[in-house]
């Protein structure tokens, strides 16, 4: 099914919002969408592929509405400052976004990366044999929680441990531009990733989420057609993931992440969410690239560390819920 043009349902939540400020006659000034990166682990099964899959509370403490989400976070400072890296280069991570900023495309991938290992255990990175790492090891959990609270950077984790991130072990899938309505907006580029040999998963959630493998097709069965078990850009990478049989089929896929930007409208009376295929807001220009230390060319197989600048954010909430 095409995606631009697509309509689908809004969630209650957004429609009282909708309903309220139509009725009061002011719209909320729009603001800056925040960038931040999500991960759908996946699969083979013996009765086809599987996704990893949470069921996220509500952000705001209302109601456990259940919702089917991806582990999902912010970008930190962190990510990149001083990173450890083997493989693909900044260069080669814009490429495989589509996009120009080469800081800004290998701080989605880092930061999908470290919301990987913070909340289901699974390191995309090698070790100084060059090896992808197999084995986690026994006190990795008080590291995962120390990263979820930001006492710890992502690269000083991998640092310490004499890590190197590997990139190419995340596959970009989607990326999604919430809508100018939400109370809070979000850029988000969704990665998919399977996990390596010898590695489990091992779920930490620090706000009472739930997750499980699912395959794409028990999932969309249990959420029905109900926008508040499920968001727009999670129903949509589910869907993508019904067809595919396999890991490497998944993998082989040529996929189109130009940004979705769902806006909303009123379809006589009933608020419908319609996507449309918007310009890249972070192509050249439109974002200042902060200094890249090493690893801007194409030929450099051995990009070493990526060193930015500034001081860490403070603490950030991962598992956020970016949909419609």
């Amino acid at each position: 099914m095409p995606l631009s043009g697509r309509t689908l349902p809004v969630s209650s939540e957004l429609r009282w919002l909708l309903d309220h400020w139509q009725s009061d006659g002011r719209w909320p000034v729009p603001e800056a969408p925040r960038p931040t990166s999500a991960i759908v682990l996946i699969r083979d099964s013996a009765d086809g592929l599987e996704l990893f899959i949470t069921r996220q509370l509500d952000a705001r403490g209302v109601e456990d509405r259940n919702r089917w989400a991806f582990p999902t976070s912010s970008l930190r400072p962190g990510d990149v400052r001083k990173l450890p890296l083997a493989g693909w280069n900044s260069a080669r991570c814009a490429r495989a976004l589509s996009i120009e900023n080469k800081s800004r495309a290998l701080h989605h991938f880092s930061a999908a990366a470290r919301i990987t290992f913070a909340a289901t255990g699974i390191l995309l990175a090698e070790d100084v044999d060059r090896e992808i790492v197999a084995a986690p090891q026994t006190d990795w959990r008080t590291t995962r929680s120390r990263l979820f609270s930001n006492e710890v950077t992502w690269s000083q984790v991998l640092r310490d441990r004499d890590l190197r991130l590997r990139p190419d072990l995340c596959k970009p899938w989607l990326r999604w531009i919430n809508t100018p309505t939400q109370l809070h907006r979000f850029d988000t580029t969704y990665f998919i990733a399977t996990v390596p040999f010898g590695q489990d998963v091992d779920f930490l959630s620090p706000n009472e989420t739930s997750a499980g493998w699912k395959r794409p097709g028990q999932v969309l069965a249990e959420v029905g057609g109900d926008p508040d078990r499920i968001g727009a850009a999670a129903r949509i990478i589910v869907e993508s993931l019904t067809e595919v049989p396999t890991v490497g089929a998944a993998m082989a896929q040529i996929r189109n992440v130009h940004p979705l930007r769902p806006e909303i409208i009123d379809d006589d009376g009933d608020w419908k969410v319609v996507i449309h295929t918007g310009k890249d807001p972070h192509s050249k220009g439109s974002l200042r690239d902060r200094a890249v230390a090493v690893g801007e060319t194409d030929n450099d197989q051995n990009p070493g560390f990526l060193s930015f600048s500034g001081d860490d954010d403070e603490e950030t909430t991962d598992e956020e819920n970016d949909d419609s």
